[in-house]
C-alpha cells in the first residue's frame, strides 16, 4: 500500500462528511478502496491532520 498525502487524507475527511461511500471516495481518489478502508480504521472518527501525524509517526518509527 502506498502512502496516502496529506491532500488525499483532507479529501477523505471532506468526502466521509458528505457521505460518499469508501468506494466512492476510492474512485474519486484513483485508489483501491481497501486503501481507503484501512485509512479510516486508523482514526475513528476520521480527522485528516491526526490521521497525517500517526502515518508520519509509523513511517519513522519503523
Amino acid at each position: 500500500m502506498s502512502s496516502l498525502s496529506s491532500d488525499e487524507r483532507t479529501v477523505i475527511q471532506t468526502l466521509l462528511e458528505l457521505n460518499f461511500s469508501i468506494r466512492g471516495i476510492a474512485r474519486f481518489l484513483n485508489r483501491s478502496p481497501a486503501t481507503i478502508s484501512v485509512e479510516i480504521r486508523q482514526v475513528t472518527p476520521y480527522n485528516a491532520k491526526l490521521s497525517h501525524q500517526l502515518a508520519f509517526d509509523i513511517r519513522h518509527i519503523r
